[in-house]
């Protein structure tokens, strides 16, 4: 640790860093908040590799992302960034557990493969469309829908109160109904 920048501010590494553009700040920075970061990665993953894995792509991510933007507020900014990551890795590692318990389920000789398909593209379209909302409708709408979380599971899980995760959820589904009605029209204007 270089004791010359240990008793400088937050803010004012943060100055130093852009104006110097030297990552010495930065190293600094990350060094105070590595246990608190490394708690918000065991809170999610459940795992200590795991999260001090997280730990260290988040400073890599820092690394990269810092000299593009503007933070004020740079412990807000860290703690944004690691949920985010955590809660991507979290997704990769559901899929991955869902794609392993694939069964063989023979199909329905029924069925009928017009209808297949259309559901087939609204289940595309439900997908993109969520990759269009706001970050905060998306996650709290997947959480909600996707993963059955209470309104109280995501307002902790999130560190959002009740109020904010019920606005995020209702104009999540108000703004995911219209992105998937002009998907269709759109879709079937093209026929």
């Amino acid at each position: 640790m270089n004791h010359k920048i240990q008793h400088i501010s937050e803010t004012g590494l943060l100055a130093l860093y852009y104006k110097e553009r030297d990552n010495v700040y930065v190293g600094e920075l990350l060094s105070r908040y590595t246990l608190r970061l490394l708690g918000v990665c065991m809170k999610y993953l459940k795992d200590e590799d795991d999260a001090r894995d997280m730990v260290q792509q988040v400073f890599e991510k820092v690394l990269a992302e810092l000299g593009k933007y503007q933070i004020d507020n740079f412990g807000g900014w860290l703690y944004r960034i690691a949920q985010n990551a955590c809660i991507s890795q979290i997704r990769v590692q559901k899929q991955f557990v869902a794609a392993e318990s694939l069964v063989y389920v023979p199909a329905d000789m029924d069925a009928d493969p017009q209808q297949f398909r259309e559901q087939e593209k609204q289940h595309d379209r439900l997908h993109l469309a969520l990759e269009q909302l706001k970050t905060e409708q998306k996650i709290c709408v997947s959480l909600f829908f996707l993963q059955k979380m209470s309104y109280q599971q995501i307002a902790e899980q999130q560190q959002y109160d009740i109020k904010e995760v019920k606005s995020y959820i209702q104009n999540g589904k108000r703004n995911l109904r219209l992105i998937m009605e002009q998907m269709e029209k759109a879709e079937n204007a093209k026929k």
